[in-house]
């Protein structure tokens, strides 16, 4: 099992991490992801920004029943299957996490999807691209003078339990 993501999907959730980072005191983001399954294998064809909650540095405060509300309205209007959710992590005292905290945790399995992806971002050095040979998607790109260095992590709920999956991406069709 693993998760493709298309490049314009990439590009979007890279551009909400900036978006996140580049605020005044930084502000984690969160969405929805859509697609397909196939095979076992996730494919996220669509991402689109949560515009509810309270959004702050290191978290966001939102109701779950409202977001499963908002998730299964635009999953009817896009026709697509709503497979789960993105959130970011920005970098805090030039330390970055990309894993799930206990909170992202307890929040990801409450929901009725299947999978979620981290979206950790820094500013770098550098301006390349790049996928893991392991389970995460690298990414650096860069904007201006400034390089930001982006970690997407995939996770899937496999019988109550969470996994960390290959993250991949496929170019747009």
């Amino acid at each position: 099992m693993k998760i493709e993501l298309r490049k314009r999907v990439i590009d979007y959730l890279c551009y909400q991490a900036d978006i996140g980072y580049e605020t005044l005191y930084k502000q984690e983001r969160m969405g929805f992801l859509f697609g397909t399954i196939h095979n076992k294998d996730i494919r996220i064809t669509k991402a689109v920004f949560y515009k509810g909650g309270k959004k702050g540095r290191t978290g966001i405060t939102y109701n779950p029943d409202d977001f499963v509300k908002r998730g299964r309205q635009l999953a009817s209007l896009f026709k697509k299957r709503w497979l789960g959710a993105y959130h970011t992590h920005v970098e805090e005292t030039g330390k970055i996490s990309f894993g799930f905290s206990r909170e992202d945790k307890r929040s990801f399995m409450s929901e009725p999807t299947l999978a979620e992806i981290v979206v950790a971002v820094r500013s770098s050095r550098g301006a390349q691209v790049s996928s893991s040979g392991r389970r995460r998607l690298l990414i650096t790109k860069k904007f201006g003078k400034t390089s930001y260095r982006y970690i997407l992590s995939g996770y899937v709920k496999i019988k109550k339990n969470l996994r960390l999956v290959k993250t991949t991406m496929v170019r747009s069709k």
